[in-house]
């Protein structure tokens, strides 16, 4: 275990995540009927620029797949809070508004969450590799009552169901992490072939696959309704709080939880939230076609 290893590669997947959901939305919100349907995604399919920031989320996914390997779960997963400020430069050398002072205060507070979150937590150890039942347990349970959440909502607001659909497609990602984590111990000690030759290895690698597809079907859904500015701090919350709470119960990995450290955790999250509600917001609105690079919106 190495954080010089995993937090390079960490940032990394926060960079291109940042990078591609620029694209994902822009081209989501151009060309996916303004409405969540499955035709919609069908349309997205033709569109190259989707694709390609598609493809763009899988390399991301590489990147961290190799921090995870190299570094636990509740330290690395966290920085993908990261691909927010990302998206909002990406977002205005595209022709987006240029950032103005909110938007510098709404990064200091992502990055300052983020920090201190990482120094009180120090650097946990843990090589336990959870049992397959209660693997299969924990993600039926995420997958199903995120379902339920998303279709009690489906008749209501887009800036409510934008925050829901966030926030699900969030904690399916953080779930997503932790079970890459669970699979990189488990070769860590008995190589690739365990991977498909136990059910350690198999129930994981099913997780993720069911995970990853309802994500991105969930995302892509956000990004039609097009309410960008609920959806990204629903989702930079719950994908980091899922990845930490999951960590610790699953994978077993120690963070300090006294009442003093638990009352500063919350008050990470909480500037993680305000810092991605004040750059969703008014920055990543839709861009339509390639214009100049406007002022400052204060």
């Amino acid at each position: 275990m190495s954080l010089v290893v995993a937090v390079p590669f960490g940032v990394g997947a926060s960079v291109v995540y940042g990078t591609s959901i620029v694209f994902q939305h822009r081209t989501a919100a151009e060309h996916g009927g303004g409405e969540a349907s499955a035709s919609g995604l069908l349309r997205l399919l033709r569109e190259p620029a989707w694709v390609i920031a598609v493809l763009g989320d899988f390399i991301g996914f590489c990147l961290q797949a190799a921090a995870l390997s190299t570094g636990p779960v509740v330290f690395v997963q966290p920085l993908v809070v990261l691909m927010l400020p990302v998206a909002l430069v990406v977002h205005w050398y595209m022709g987006g508004p240029r950032p103005g002072k909110g938007d510098y205060l709404g990064c200091a507070g992502i990055l300052a969450g983020l920090a201190l979150f990482l120094a009180l937590i120090g650097e946990p150890h843990s090589q336990h590799v959870p049992r397959p039942r209660w693997v299969g347990m924990a993600v039926i349970i995420i997958l199903v009552g995120g379902a339920l959440l998303c279709v009690l909502v489906s008749k209501l607001s887009a800036a409510l169901r934008g925050a829901v659909y966030g926030c699900v497609a969030g904690a399916y990602f953080g779930t997503i992490a932790v079970m890459v984590d669970a699979t990189s111990d488990l070769v860590s000690k008995r190589g690739f072939e365990a991977l498909f030759d136990t059910p350690r290895g198999i129930v994981p690698l099913a997780c993720i696959a069911l995970l990853g597809i309802a994500g991105i079907i969930l995302t892509q859904i956000s990004f039609q309704v097009g309410a960008l500015g609920a959806t990204l701090p629903a989702n930079l919350a719950a994908d980091p709080l899922f990845a930490v709470l999951l960590g610790v119960v699953l994978l077993r990995e120690h963070i300090p939880h006294t009442g003093l450290h638990l009352a500063l955790y919350v008050g990470c999250l909480a500037a993680v939230i305000a810092g991605a509600i004040r750059l969703a917001a008014p920055t990543m609105a839709p861009v339509p076609g390639h214009h100049s690079r406007q002022q400052p919106v204060e």
